[in-house]
């Protein structure tokens, strides 16, 4: 039994720092994109982030997975 938590425990420790580094990743590259167009200086409030391909394969590279896209969506 304990077995089993140890292991549920590190995977959602694992997919947890995969979301975060996605996060961060996601993060820098609105912040580049917000600098290069400051037409509004206001801006939201609240930013939304989604996870998308392009933020999580370079988390995912890091802890050695490779994503990429299949080659029919390309």
């Amino acid at each position: 039994m304990w077995l089993i938590r140890l292991i549920a425990l590190a995977s959602q420790k694992f997919l947890s720092d995969i979301a975060n580094d996605a996060l961060q990743h996601c993060k820098m590259r609105t912040s580049s994109q917000m600098t290069q167009s400051s037409k509004n200086p206001k801006g939201p409030k609240e930013k939304k982030y989604v996870m998308t391909m392009e933020d999580l394969a370079p988390a995912l590279q890091e802890y050695g997975i490779i994503a990429r896209k299949p080659h029919y969506f390309v």
